[in-house]
């Protein structure tokens, strides 16, 4: 938290415009999440829900289906930050058997996990 007597750093004059206008954005965000902590922390509190629930999913049996009728199965090793892809090993298709995959989730019409 920052305190009200903490000088608030200057941004370097040689900077470029989109740096400083993101600077400045941040600043803002800053005093917002300042007045309302509560939400921030429910923020926070569903973030590491999220991040518990994927971790535990790590090493399970995953079915994959995805558009076209196409469907797969593999064991889940994890996804990416912007949620974008799932690492994927011994990835089964119809076609073939890939050791390591990674597939995009805008792919996935649904992914079924074995608990």
């Amino acid at each position: 938290m920052i305190q009200d007597n903490m000088p608030v750093p200057q941004p370097s004059p040689n900077l470029s415009a989109p740096i400083l206008s993101t600077l400045k954005m941040e600043e803002t965000q800053g005093t917002q999440n300042e007045e309302n902590p509560t939400q921030q922390e429910c923020r926070a509190d569903l973030r590491e829900r999220f991040l518990w629930a994927v971790t535990s999913l790590v090493g399970k049996e995953a079915t994959i289906n995805m558009h076209e009728k196409t469907h797969a199965s593999g064991i889940f090793r994890g996804i990416d930050k912007d949620i974008l892809s799932m690492h994927i090993q011994d990835l089964k298709t119809p076609c073939i058997v890939y050791p390591r995959a990674m597939i995009r989730v805008p792919d996935c019409m649904t992914v079924h996990f074995k608990l």
